[in-house]
């Protein structure tokens, strides 16, 4: 009768283990989420803002993760532009410090404006 219950109490264990280990993420979304860490401040125009709720990712693409969100009532500090299928900007939240990546669509423009490229400064997007 012991050995039974030690043998339904391993199957058990290693049961468990497994679907935890399921839970677990193997990495980020996809490989494209690393690479794009800090960038000079290459912009100070203005006429700019967030959307409401711009998500601020890690990476400059939609399946990477979340960093927070700005809000149109919160300062943001544009740096520069990258395309990587949508054109996103690198961007910090003054109000709450938090920096990462808004995609173009996702921010507010009252003016046109040219930013330069994160990579290559020399290059620029422009937006109108």
């Amino acid at each position: 009768m012991r050995s039974r219950l030690l043998s339904i109490a391993s199957a058990l264990t290693l049961a468990v283990s497994g679907s935890v280990l399921a839970l677990i993420p193997a990495g980020p979304a996809s490989a494209h989420c690393d690479g794009h860490g800090q960038h000079p401040d290459l912009y100070s125009g203005g006429g700019i803002s967030w959307g409401e709720g711009t998500y601020i990712h890690a990476y400059p693409h939609r399946d990477c993760q979340s960093k927070g969100q700005g809000y149109p009532s919160q300062g943001i500090d544009v740096h520069c532009a990258t395309l990587t299928g949508d054109l996103w900007f690198f961007v910090r939240n003054t109000t709450t410090g938090i920096n990462g990546w808004a995609r173009r669509d996702a921010l507010r423009f009252s003016q046109s404006v040219t930013i330069a490229d994160c990579a290559n400064g020399l290059a620029a997007h422009r937006v109108a």
